[in-house]
């Protein structure tokens, strides 16, 4: 099987992705924070870390990692760490665009200040770096294009599971049903911008460190199902890890037991796949 990364090259799995990548699977206790990863970085400074972790994946590019590091840290309105991210990022070669729009969709996962405030950082060090920082005019409004798009692109994250999870959201509220189409996938996932497979990455960082587990499981499988292998939604989770160290003192037991538990929930999904 081939893989995408920096040293080899992926397959675009289509539907059945979680299910046709089974070789993948990542030993369960990966991600988990060890002894060894405590003295491998307790010395480094933050931006050695950053480093460390940028150049550590073989299968996600470090402009990749940057994407989804940014938007987590967003998410946990970590605003000194996110100016780091976003500053060596610029060094990776990660482009405004693309920070944008990882950045904007937080919205939808950690609620309107975090992708507000993330984006304030995005333009403070793109002046400071002597960037030129141009958010992209507002897309018009068309519900007709965000129902059509978004229905389109939520069938491709869902597959097989998409009928069955629109009809228990339906059960549980209607107008989130509506809302996930339009605002969730129409209005923002399904913008041109970013990948669809790069979305679903950095949203997986964002739940990680949030906690929320069925969301992550969903998105996880969503990930792989637009071609994202199971290693790389591996070192997705991983590299969560930074924020263990380096997050704000209270917070860094609490992320480490969310990551503990997305360690269970990506090998509980690879399980399941392999049982199908």
């Amino acid at each position: 099987m081939l893989m995408h990364g920096k040293n080899c090259i992926r397959h675009n799995v289509g539907e059945r992705g979680a299910q046709s990548q089974l070789s993948c699977k990542p030993p369960s206790n990966l991600i988990i924070l060890t002894m060894s990863d405590v003295l491998t970085t307790s010395n480094m400074t933050i931006e050695e870390h950053l480093h460390h972790i940028l150049e550590e994946s073989e299968v996600l590019f470090p402009h990749e990692q940057a994407l989804i590091l940014a938007a987590a840290a967003a998410a946990l309105n970590e605003t000194p760490l996110l100016k780091e991210i976003v500053r060596m990022s610029f060094a990776y070669n990660t482009t405004n665009e693309a920070l944008y729009e990882a950045l904007l969709q937080t919205y939808l996962f950690a609620g309107f200040p975090a992708a507000l405030e993330g984006l304030a950082v995005l333009r403070i060090v793109c002046r400071e770096t002597n960037r030129d920082f141009t958010p992209p005019p507002a897309e018009n409004i068309s519900l007709n294009l965000f129902q059509e798009r978004g229905t389109i692109l939520c069938e491709q994250i869902y597959t097989s599971a998409y009928v069955k999870m629109r009809q228990n959201l339906a059960a549980t509220s209607p107008d989130l049903a509506s809302w996930m189409i339009l605002e969730g996938y129409g209005k923002t996932l399904a913008r041109p911008e970013l990948a669809p497979r790069m979305r679903e990455l950095a949203i997986c960082g964002v739940l990680a460190v949030l906690g929320w587990k069925t969301q992550l499981y969903s998105h996880l499988r969503g990930a792989m199902n637009m071609g994202a292998t199971p290693i790389e939604c591996m070192d997705t989770l991983k590299m969560m890890r930074f924020f263990a160290h380096h997050a704000s003192p209270f917070m860094r037991p609490v992320i480490q037991e969310r990551l503990t538990m997305a360690n269970e929930v990506l090998s509980a999904l690879l399980d399941t796949s392999s049982s199908l």
